[in-house]
Parts: C-alpha cells; sequence; structure tokens
C-alpha cells in the first residue's frame, strides 16, 4: 500500500469511528501496512466495523488481511485438503465417524480383498491414530465417574482426628 491508499484507508476508517487523520497518521499507518493490498485492507475495515464498536489499529488491519489472503489461498489450491497431489475433482470423501466395511466404495472393498492389504497392515492402536480424541473421552469417563459418583459412606463432615460427629465415631474414639 502507498501513501495516498493509506490515506484513503484511514479516511474509510475514520467514516467509522470520527478518529481525526493528520499527515502523521498517514505516515505511521503506512509504516506497519507497506506490504498488505489495499482492496484486502479495506475489505479488512468493512469485516472490523461490521462487528466491533472498538477503534481498529495497523495490527487488526494486517492480521484480517493475512485472514483474507489465506482464504483466497486455500480456494485457488489445486490439491484437496489433506490429500496433496489429488486434485481436487479426484479426492476421496472425507471420514467423518467408523468405517462400516459393507458401505466402503466397490473400489476400496475390491482393493483391499484382491490385494490382501489387510492382512500386511499393522494393528493400529487407537490411541496411536488419534491421541487427542482418546485422552478427552478418557478425561470425559473420569468427569462422569466424579460427578455421578455415590457418596462416600465413612465420609464424616468436618472429620478430623479427635472430632466427633456423631456417637458410633464417639465410641470408636474412647476404645481407640
Amino acid at each position: 500500500m502507498n501513501l495516498s491508499e493509506t490515506a484513503r484507508l484511514l479516511g474509510a476508517i475514520a467514516a467509522f469511528d470520527r478518529r481525526t487523520v493528520g499527515d502523521s497518521d498517514v505516515i505511521a499507518w503506512q509504516s506497519v501496512l507497506p506490504d498488505i493490498p489495499f482492496d484486502d485492507a479495506l475489505a479488512a475495515v468493512r469485516g472490523w466495523y461490521g462487528v466491533n464498536t472498538d477503534w481498529m489499529m495497523p495490527a487488526h488491519v494486517r492480521r484480517m488481511a493475512e485472514e483474507i489472503e489465506l482464504k483466497r489461498r486455500r480456494a485457488e489450491a489445486k490439491w484437496a485438503p489433506g490429500q496433496f497431489g489429488v486434485p481436487k475433482d479426484q479426492a476421496m470423501p472425507e471420514i467423518s465417524g467408523p468405517i462400516i466395511e459393507d458401505e466402503l466404495p466397490p473400489a476400496v472393498s475390491s482393493l483391499l480383498a484382491k490385494a490382501h492389504i489387510r492382512a500386511i497392515l499393522p494393528e493400529g492402536s487407537r490411541e496411536a491414530l488419534m491421541p487427542r480424541t482418546v485422552a478427552w473421552e478418557r478425561e470425559h469417563k473420569a468427569y462422569l465417574r466424579t460427578r455421578d459418583a455415590e457418596p462416600n459412606p465413612l465420609y464424616r463432615p468436618g472429620g478430623g482426628r479427635g472430632y466427633a460427629a456423631d456417637e458410633v465415631w464417639v465410641d470408636e474414639i474412647a476404645e481407640g
């Protein structure tokens, strides 16, 4: 972005938040945003003031313009996500749940049957394939055990050594 584009950008920002813009503001903003395309910066301003009431700073413009560029590059990518080298129109569908062998495409079923690939594939543990999912499930089970647990029948509220909460406990202390 050059100085005149930066001045136009600050004019657009000033239209939203009524800030005053001088030559020093233009120079300061341009020194931070020289590599940002004007159209992306203007789109970032529109996006920012569409959802925020705070003042926009150069860091906000840079961050949002980089997100716009990233979305543009992803849309222009020739390869399917996660399948480098495979054109988008030939990409395999994403696996979203457990695989049921009867629902596999015929090409995959025949490959598994003919090449005996299943016999040479190592047994993979679920934890090795999806470590975060397994860890989350373990944490969730521990939480559910704690949340749904029965009260401890041996727990005595306020019970420290020498404290008698009921008659039975007093007798145990006297005998002990």
